[in-house]
């Protein structure tokens, strides 16, 4: 092992050592092979310490891996960078489409609460036309009872003034017949007077 070797190894054991809490993290959240922002962030601060040691100690080799860790961090920070962009534009298109379909449902639910408006509305004026109707018809069907009792009245005001002006009819020609009756009789006492006395006569002589 050459003289270089010695602190690489030392640096990468040192490393490893520093990210074993992170490891173990990793592996209880299971965010293992994936691109988790603190272990990205790890490996960037990993990529600096080699890359730092080996300029110092003047290990290319380990400058060499700082740089390939570092082009890989950069590779993974802009995919995370550009997963996160997809995701915004994503929950935007979300939040637009949740926009739109809100606004298709409320139209929706205005027009139905319309077209129910129109059709109570419809329903009340027909509703109110038809108790016109009924009232005009009520009102009608009253005027022509009151029309028929105002008839049926006069008509029998008309009858008792006949039957009273029939009754006195009938009673002044009984009181005329009684009075011609009187007449009569007293014509005929008279006359039985008359004879009376003529007989009478006739016998004294």
């Amino acid at each position: 092992m050459s003289l270089q070797a010695i602190p690489r190894t030392v640096v990468r054991t040192w490393l490893s050592v520093v990210r074993l809490p992170l490891t173990a993290t990793e592996m209880v959240v299971g965010k293992q092979g994936t691109q988790w922002p603190p272990a990205v962030a790890f490996d960037g601060f990993e990529a600096g310490v080699k890359k730092g040691v080996g300029l110092l100690i003047g290990d290319s080799q380990l400058v060499q891996e700082a740089m390939l860790e570092r082009g890989k961090v950069e590779q993974l920070r802009d995919a995370a960078e550009l997963e996160a962009a997809a995701e915004r534009r994503r929950q935007e298109a979300d939040a637009r489409f949740q926009d739109r379909q809100e606004t298709v449902q409320e139209r929706a639910q205005r027009v139905e609460r319309e077209q129910e408006e129109r059709k109570a509305k419809l329903a009340q004026e027909e509703a109110d036309r038809k108790r016109a109707v009924e009232e005009t018809a009520r009102r009608k069907e009253e005027a022509a009872a009151e029309a028929d009792a105002a008839r049926q009245k006069a008509v029998d005001a008309n009858e008792r003034q006949a039957r009273a002006t029939r009754l006195a009819a009938e009673s002044e020609a009984l009181e005329h017949e009684r009075d011609a009756a009187e007449a009569k009789g007293d014509l005929l006492e008279v006359d039985q007077a008359l004879k009376a006395t003529k007989a009478a006569r006739k016998q004294s002589r």
